[in-house]
């Protein structure tokens, strides 16, 4: 499926909800401007503390983790989002800059849908995008 593929499909016209959670701001605002124009309302949070406020009033659809904030652990950001009512659902994506399969099993143990090396590929947010599509539908 390419971009105008996902643009059109009728869940993506509900305008689902993304939160961007990276404290790197050119890789934040890349990812929330690719997520804007495949129609998903996008709020970007560069700390854990910014993530868990944002998150509450957005609820999100969506969240893309780093690992690596300055204020706290994403694995721990991860956790204190499940145990949200508002992350509970949520599709969560791990993005760190480690792909061995220790940090895996370490994401998906702590309540992580996927995890991702970055930089993420567009193959692969399509991938995401589509399971949250389905899941909205």
């Amino acid at each position: 499926m390419n971009e105008r593929q996902m643009r059109s499909s009728p869940t993506s016209q509900h305008s689902l909800r993304a939160l961007v959670v990276e404290d790197r701001e050119d890789v934040a605002m890349s990812l929330a401007m690719l997520l804007e124009r495949l129609g998903y309302s996008v709020q970007v949070a560069p700390t854990a503390k910014e993530a868990m406020e944002h998150g509450a009033h957005f609820k999100p659809d969506v969240i893309f983790l780093d690992i690596g904030l300055p204020d706290q652990s994403g694995y721990d950001v991860c956790k204190d989002m499940r145990r949200s009512e508002w992350a509970a659902k949520a599709f969560i994506v791990a993005l760190t800059g480690r792909n061995e399969p220790s940090d895996m099993i370490r994401s998906a143990n702590t309540g992580f849908d996927r995890h991702v090396a970055k930089p993420m590929g567009f193959d692969t947010l399509q991938e995401i995008l589509l399971i949250v599509n389905d899941r909205a539908a």
